[in-house]
């Protein structure tokens, strides 16, 4: 075989391997945080009406929440991730001109994709007792 057919064949070889690996799979990579959990089918959209955290800013203390409309402000919430762990408290900013909802980091760390569910009113009333907003004199 001449010399130029064998480097065409390993070139078309290169380049087969190349698009077949980086192709890959064209679906969407579902997340918990930092670690994935599966794939969803294309094209698939999942419908919650929980409150979950899509944003956590660590050194200012604060979380923004998708759908947490549904908490009225200074609401205690607590973050759980998928195993049902507690993974932080917030409390609840009042509403923002945009869609997303912002609280107060008060415990723990939540993470990306942790919901975010109101406490009871027991929990509320002794968390209001200590974490009370401060006032001006």
């Amino acid at each position: 075989m001449p010399r130029k057919d064998i480097s065409i064949l390993a070139a078309s070889a290169l380049l087969i391997s190349l698009f077949t690996a980086c192709g890959g799979s064209r679906e969407m990579r579902v997340t918990e945080g930092r670690d994935p959990v599966g794939a969803a089918p294309t094209g698939s959209v999942f419908l919650t009406s929980e409150a979950t955290i899509v944003h956590v800013n660590q050194r200012e203390r604060l979380a923004t929440m998708r759908n947490g409309s549904l908490f009225p402000p200074g609401t205690f919430v607590q973050t759980v991730n998928r195993e049902g762990e507690q993974t932080g408290l917030l409390k609840v900013r009042p509403k923002r001109p945009t869609g997303l909802r912002t609280a107060d980091i008060l415990e723990g760390l939540p993470d990306i994709n942790n919901r975010a569910v109101a406490v009871s009113e027991a929990e509320s009333r002794r968390l209001k007792a200590i974490y009370r907003d401060a006032t001006e004199d």
